[in-house]
């Protein structure tokens, strides 16, 4: 007698199975290649839109696989195929969750700070550039700058470089809203060329990653107009969590990549299993959904001690001392960038930036809880800073401490310790334009 299979399907149903998937897949697919908005609520947007494509392109194989046959005979291989689909699944839902949360409780998923904005791509000599990434108000291209609208590129463009941290990158803001944005509408509202402003502002960059890359434009015969720099936090910040003024940002980390130790050069065990598991869109948005980000947010946090200056501040070094070496090597900097400008032939100007902890500002409610939450040795290596700063204002034309561009506000304009608000970011590229044409550098 002649046994059927109660799991086998009929011809008509197998037929739309196969249809459903494959129309399923080539959607999941469609999706992630032309919507990056969806993920930009993710941790790893790009990552995210790699698996949403891969589970698009595992849905359309199995259903063209399930015109030839009926089942997958092997166990452990149907075992496997159905833990990856059930994965890619989880990811796409998650993917779809953080989105659709994140509208939900009113947070546009492009101003979660630089959320969708990730330091992953290794650039020669300056260690990383920011990822590709779209967005209705957030783009960064394939080269890793984040767009400029309104950019001319025609020949004859007046050629503007702009050098920064997340400061100069933009925080919170859109594309055309960042210092590089609002100086692009300054300029050429005022210029009689086109102007082309580039914005090389890049996560947590130190002057001397701007230098270094600026030397590798020259070199490679890109030569601007005018450069602006815009510095000051990261020199500081670097210096005070390394316990080593001149270096860039996780160092140690980074350090640690190379020499392929098992420990951290702190002595700090490397992450665990949790913490890359942590990473996945599903376990977000479930966390999400049941009130425990406080808790992931803490597995995600590699616990390395603190530098010595973060633990003991004063009593490790005088912060005049510390804050003497950390603008040495700025000086040396400059002497470089001036160097440069005497050959390549173009004009610069540099600006110290203002963080909480200098200028006169009236606090308000707000920031004067940043400000209480800040370390206190932090907060004095930026005032003993911000005074050699002026000093060498005085001292050097092209120099220029702005710390005082935000005394006459009364408004909340720190959204932490040195990111401002849209506002904030207008006021410092209104100063920055002012400068540029009372030194006479407009065309």
């Amino acid at each position: 007698m002649k046994r059927t299979d109660p799991t086998s399907l009929s011809p008509e149903a197998l037929r739309a199975v196969r249809i459903a998937l494959i129309s399923l897949g080539f959607l999941f697919s469609l999706v992630a290649l032309l919507w990056a908005g969806l993920f930009s609520a993710n941790l790893h947007p790009v990552q995210s839109r790699v698996l949403m494509a891969a589970l698009g392109i595992l849905l359309m194989a199995l259903g063209a696989a399930l015109g030839k046959v009926r089942s997958i005979p092997s166990t452990a291989g149907r075992f496997l195929f159905s833990l990856m689909l059930v994965f890619l699944l989880s990811e796409a839902i998650g993917s779809a969750g953080l989105y659709l949360l994140s509208r939900f409780r009113g947070e546009a998923a492009d101003h979660q700070g630089n959320q969708g904005i990730q330091r992953e791509n290794y650039r020669p000599y300056v260690i990383w550039r920011a990822s590709p990434f779209c967005s209705e108000t957030v783009n960064i291209g394939p080269d890793g700058l984040r767009a400029v609208p309104g950019a001319s590129d025609r020949a004859d463009a007046l050629k503007v470089f702009m050098f920064g941290g997340s400061t100069m990158l933009g925080w919170y803001t859109s594309d055309e809203q960042t210092i590089a944005g609002r100086m692009q509408g300054l300029l050429s509202d005022d210029a009689i060329r086109p102007v082309n402003v580039t914005n090389f502002g890049q996560l947590a960059y130190v002057n001397t990653q701007e230098m270094i890359e600026l030397q590798l434009q020259l070199r490679a015969g890109n030569i601007p107009d005018l450069v602006i720099f815009y510095d000051g936090v990261n020199e500081v910040t670097t210096a005070v969590l390394s316990d080593t003024p001149g270096t860039h940002m996780d160092h140690d980390a980074i350090a640690d990549m190379y020499e392929g130790g098992q420990l951290g050069r702190t002595g700090a065990v490397r992450p665990s299993i949790l913490v890359y598991l942590a990473d996945f869109s599903s376990v977000r948005f479930l966390s999400a959904l049941l009130g425990m980000e406080d808790r992931l947010d803490a597995v995600l946090t590699r616990s390395e001690p603190a530098s010595m200056c973060w633990l003991h501040g004063a009593d490790y070094v005088a912060p005049h001392e510390f804050a003497t070496d950390i603008m040495e090597i700025y000086q040396g900097n400059l002497r470089i960038i001036k160097a440069l400008s005497a050959e390549y032939g173009f004009d610069y100007l540099v600006f110290w930036q203002p963080v909480i902890f200098t200028g006169s500002k009236t606090l308000s409610q707000n920031e004067m809880e940043i400000l209480e939450s800040e370390n206190e040795f932090l907060a004095s290596v930026c005032l003993e800073c911000e005074a050699i700063a002026r000093e060498m204002q005085a001292q050097n034309g092209t120099f220029f401490c702005i710390t005082d561009v935000f005394d006459d506000r009364e408004e909340d304009l720190y959204l932490d310790m040195c990111h401002v608000s849209i506002l904030g970011d207008s006021l410092i590229a209104a100063r920055m334009f002012a400068e540029v044409e009372a030194s006479g550098l407009m065309p």
